[in-house]
C-alpha cells in the first residue's frame, strides 16, 4: 500500500476538513469563555451546546444541514432543561432520563441523520444526570446549550457555503476512490491465483460502498444543479456534474464487465491472455483513483496511463484463437473473452470521458445530461411524519425494541453508578452512560462491533495519555495535541471507530487533566467506567434482539425485483430507451443491492443460531449482482434488437426472465412450493430457440456482420441471464426466512 498517498487522501478528505470544521467550532467558543472571559461553567455549558450539534454536522445538502442542526440544537436544549429541572428529586430525574432515552432512541425511525440527533441529545442529557441544580440555574444552562448549539450551527454554515465547492468535490473524489477499490476487485478475478468465493466477497463488499458513496455525492450535487449566472451556466457545478454522470457511467460500464470466471480461468489457466485483462483493469483503477485524487486535491489529474500494449497483445491473443478454429471448438469460451474485451474497451472510453471533463482551461463544458426537473427524482426524500413514530409504538417495531434497551441499559448504568460500593461517591455516570449510548446500536452487529472497539480505543487512548503526562510538561503543548486529538478523534469516526476511539479518549482526557491539573487517576477511572458501560450495553444487546435475519425477506425481495425493473427499463419503447426512468432503475437496482448485502454482512456478525439461510442469501448476494452485469452489458443494444426482431423470440426469452423473476420475488418464503415456473426446462427451451434465432440471420442475405455479432452477444447473454434466473428461483424457494 502507498501509505503517503493515503494519508494526502485523508487530508484532502471532508472527514478531515469536517474533523477539523468541528473542533474549531466547539472549541473556541470554550476557549474564549473560558480562558478569555473566566467564565468556567459558562464555557462549559456553551462548549457542550456546540458539541451536541456538530454530532450532527456530516456531510450533506446546506438546506438540510441547516434544518438538521437547528432541530438539534433545539432539542438538545429542551434536553438540558428537562434534565436540570428534574434533577432536585431522585424519582424525578430517574422518571425524566427514563422518558427522555425512550423518546430520544425511538428518533432513529426518521434515517441515519435522526439518529445522530438522538444520539446528541443523548449525549447532552447524560453530560447533564449528575448536575443538582435550581430551575434557574437549569435554565440559564439549558439556554447556554442552545447559544452553543446556535453558534456552531451558523459557524458551520457559514464555512460550508464559503467552502461548497471543496466540500463537493471531497464527497465526488470518494466516489472515484470507490468505483478504483471496485475496478481492483474485479481485476482479481482475473488473477488464477485468487480463489474465486473470496473474490466475490471482495466484489460484493466494494459494490455496497460504491453505491453509499454515489448516493452521498447524489444528495450533494444534484440538490444544487448548474445555475444560471450572468447569461451562462455556473462552470464548476456543470464540470462536478458532468464528473458525477462520468463515474456512474463507469461504474454501470465495470459492472457490466462480467462473464462465466470458472469457464475463463478453467480454459486460459496456462495462457497470457487473463493476465493482460488483469493488468488492463488494474491500470484503469489507477487511473480512475488517480482522477479522484485530482477531485480531491483540486489539482490537475497526472497523465493517463498506456493501454496500447495489453490491448495489442489481447487482439494478438485472440487473433490466434481464430486462426486455430477455437471459435468453434468452444464457442461459449471465445464469446465470453471477446465479449470481456469489448467492455473494457469500453471502459477506456469512459475514462478518457474523465479526463476530458477534468480539465479547467477550456470553455464551458458540454453537459453529459440533461439539465431537468426530472433529475430532482433522483434525489431521496424522508418523511417526517409524528405518524411515523406513533405507528412504531409496538414491539414488532425494530426501532421500539432499540429504544427499550437502551433504556434499561441508560438506567441500568445509572443505577450501578449510584450504588455499586465500588463507584459510590465518585463521578462516574455519565462517563459509563456516554460508553453504553454509544455502542448501544439497533443491531446486535454493530453493537458487537462497536464493544471491543470502545474497549480497546479506550484502554490505549489511556495509556496514550499516561505517557503523554509522563514526558509532556508545557500547557501550550498539551493543549495542541489535545486539538488534534479532537480534530483527528472527529475526522475517523465515520470510517474507522476504533482509531476515532483512540484519539477522542485522549482528548477528553487531557481536557480533565486541565480542568483538574495533576489528577493522575482519572486515567484509571475511566478506563474502568469504560468497562463497565461496555458490560452494561453488551449485556442489554440481548433485551429484545431483532436479529438481522427477520429484515432480510423484503430486502432479498426489493434486490430481486429491482433488478426485473431494471431489465424492464432496458426493453424500452419503439425501440428507444427513456434515459431517466433507465437511469432510475438502475439506481434503485443498486440501492437495493447494497441494503440487501450490508444487511447479509450484518447478520454474519451474529450468533451462528441466528444466521439463517447463509448459503442461499449468500448465492442471492452473488447472482443477482452477476444478472444485472449481465443485462447491463447488453442495456445499450436491447431496445433496437426488439424492435427489430420480427420472430419475437427475443422479446419471449426476455418475458421469460421477467416472469421467471416475478414468480421468484412472489415465491413463499417459508418453505411452501408456489407458482408452476419450471426455469431449467425455461433455459433449454429457450437456449435452442435463441440458437436458431442466430443461425438463421446469418443466413439472411446482406446481414451486416456487426447486427450478427451484437445478435450472438444479446443470444449469449440471455442465455446467461436464464441460467441466473434458474439459480436465483431455486435459492428463493429454498430459503427459510420469516415473511417481512
Amino acid at each position: 500500500m502507498d501509505y503517503p498517498r493515503q494519508i494526502k487522501k485523508f487530508l484532502y478528505s471532508h472527514y478531515f476538513f469536517s474533523g477539523a470544521r468541528q473542533a474549531v467550532g466547539v472549541t473556541l467558543p470554550a476557549l474564549v469563555l473560558f480562558w478569555g472571559l473566566d467564565q468556567h461553567l459558562l464555557g462549559l455549558a456553551v462548549a457542550s451546546g456546540a458539541l451536541c450539534a456538530s454530532v450532527a454536522d456530516v456531510n450533506g445538502p446546506l438546506r438540510h444541514k441547516h434544518i438538521e442542526l437547528l432541530a438539534c440544537s433545539v432539542l438538545g436544549a429542551a434536553t438540558a432543561a428537562l434534565t436540570g429541572l428534574s434533577s432536585a428529586h431522585p424519582v424525578t430525574l430517574w422518571l425524566c432520563v427514563g422518558g427522555l432515552s425512550f423518546f430520544l432512541s425511538l428518533l432513529v425511525v426518521y434515517g441515519y441523520r435522526a439518529s445522530l440527533v438522538s444520539f446528541a441529545c443523548l449525549l447532552i442529557m447524560v453530560l447533564n444526570v449528575e448536575t443538582v441544580v435550581s430551575p434557574g440555574a437549569a435554565l440559564l444552562n439549558a439556554g447556554a446549550v442552545l447559544a452553543g448549539g446556535l453558534w456552531y450551527t451558523y459557524f458551520s454554515l457559514a464555512v460550508c457555503r464559503v467552502l461548497w465547492f471543496r466540500l463537493e468535490q471531497q464527497t465526488l473524489a470518494e466516489c472515484f476512490f470507490a468505483t478504483a477499490q471496485y475496478l481492483e476487485a474485479k481485476g482479481a478475478f482475473y488473477d488464477v491465483d485468487q480463489d474465486l468465493d473470496e473474490c466475490y466477497r471482495r466484489l460484493i463488499a466494494t459494490q455496497v460502498n460504491v453505491v453509499e458513496k454515489q448516493q452521498a455525492a447524489r444528495e450533494m450535487i444534484l440538490r444544487d444543479l448548474p445555475r444560471l449566472r450572468r447569461g451562462q451556466l455556473d462552470k464548476r457545478r456543470a464540470m462536478l456534474l458532468n464528473l458525477f454522470v462520468n463515474v456512474v457511467d463507469l461504474h454501470e460500464v465495470v459492472v457490466s464487465v462480467h462473464t462465466d470466471y470458472p469457464l475463463l480461468r478453467k480454459t486460459f489457466e496456462h495462457a497470457d491472455i487473463l493476465i493482460f485483462f488483469r493488468d488492463l483493469i488494474r491500470k484503469a483503477a489507477a487511473d480512475v483513483d488517480s482522477v479522484g485524487f485530482a477531485i480531491a486535491s483540486d489539482q490537475p489529474a497526472r497523465s493517463r496511463s498506456s493501454w496500447k500494449a495489453e490491448f495489442r497483445a489481447i487482439e494478438y491473443e485472440i487473433e490466434l484463437l481464430k486462426e486455430k478454429r477455437f471459435q468453434q471448438d468452444m464457442p461459449d469460451a471465445y464469446d465470453a473473452l471477446v465479449a470481456t474485451f469489448r467492455r473494457v474497451w469500453s471502459t477506456s472510453r469512459q475514462i478518457e470521458k474523465l479526463y476530458r471533463n477534468i480539465q479547467r482551461d477550456g470553455g464551458m463544458p458540454n453537459m453529459e445530461t440533461r439539465l431537468d426537473q426530472a433529475l430532482n427524482r433522483f434525489v431521496s426524500r424522508q418523511s417526517f411524519s409524528p405518524k411515523l413514530l406513533w405507528h412504531n409504538l409496538t414491539f414488532a417495531s425494530p426501532s421500539f425494541r432499540h429504544a427499550l434497551r437502551v433504556s434499561i441499559a441508560i438506567l441500568g448504568g445509572l443505577a450501578l453508578a449510584h450504588f455499586l460500593p465500588l463507584l459510590k461517591g465518585q463521578s462516574h455516570s455519565y462517563w459509563i452512560l456516554l460508553t453504553t449510548i454509544v455502542i448501544l446500536k439497533p443491531g446486535f452487529s454493530l453493537t458487537k462491533q462497536k464493544n471491543f472497539q470502545r474497549l480497546s480505543g479506550t484502554l490505549i487512548g489511556c495509556l496514550l495519555v499516561l505517557a503523554i503526562l509522563f514526558v509532556v510538561h508545557k500547557p501550550w503543548a498539551l493543549l495542541g495535541l489535545m486539538f488534534f486529538f479532537m480534530v483527528m478523534g472527529n475526522s475517523l469516526a465515520l470510517f474507522n471507530y476504533g482509531l476515532a476511539v483512540v484519539f477522542t479518549s485522549a482528548y477528553v482526557l487531557l481536557l480533565f487533566h486541565f480542568l483538574v491539573p495533576g489528577s493522575i487517576l482519572v486515567v484509571g477511572e475511566r478506563a474502568l467506567d469504560t468497562a463497565i458501560g461496555s458490560l452494561v450495553a453488551l449485556v442489554c444487546s440481548y433485551f429484545f434482539p431483532y436479529w438481522e435475519y427477520r429484515l432480510m425477506s423484503p430486502l432479498v425481495r426489493g434486490a430481486v425485483l429491482s433488478t426485473r425493473d431494471y431489465l424492464q427499463s432496458c426493453l424500452g419503447r419503439d425501440g428507444v430507451v427513456d434515459e431517466f426512468a433507465y437511469r432510475m432503475a438502475r439506481k434503485n437496482m443498486h440501492i437495493a443491492f447494497a441494503n440487501f448485502g450490508a444487511a447479509f454482512k450484518r447478520m454474519m456478525l451474529e450468533p451462528k443460531s441466528k444466521q439463517v439461510s447463509v448459503a442461499e442469501l449468500n448465492g442471492l448476494l452473488v447472482q443477482t449482482h452477476v444478472l444485472a452485469s449481465h443485462i447491463t452489458s447488453i442495456s445499450e443494444i436491447l431496445a433496437r434488437h426488439l424492435l427489430r426482431d420480427k420472430s419475437g423470440e427475443l422479446n419471449a426469452a426476455v418475458q421469460a426472465i421477467l416472469g421467471m423473476l416475478q414468480q421468484a420475488a412472489d415465491a413463499p418464503v417459508a418453505g411452501q412450493r408456489g407458482g408452476d415456473v419450471d426455469p431449467a426446462e425455461t433455459l433449454r427451451d429457450f437456449t435452442r430457440r435463441l440458437d436458431a434465432l442466430v443461425v438463421h440471420q446469418e443466413q439472411q442475405p446482406g446481414a451486416s456482420i456487426e447486427d450478427i455479432q451484437e445478435l450472438k452477444l444479446i443470444a449469449h447473454q440471455i442465455k446467461q441471464m436464464l441460467r441466473v434466473g434458474e439459480l436465483i428461483f431455486k435459492d428463493m424457494r429454498a430459503m427459510r426466512l420469516p415473511a417481512g
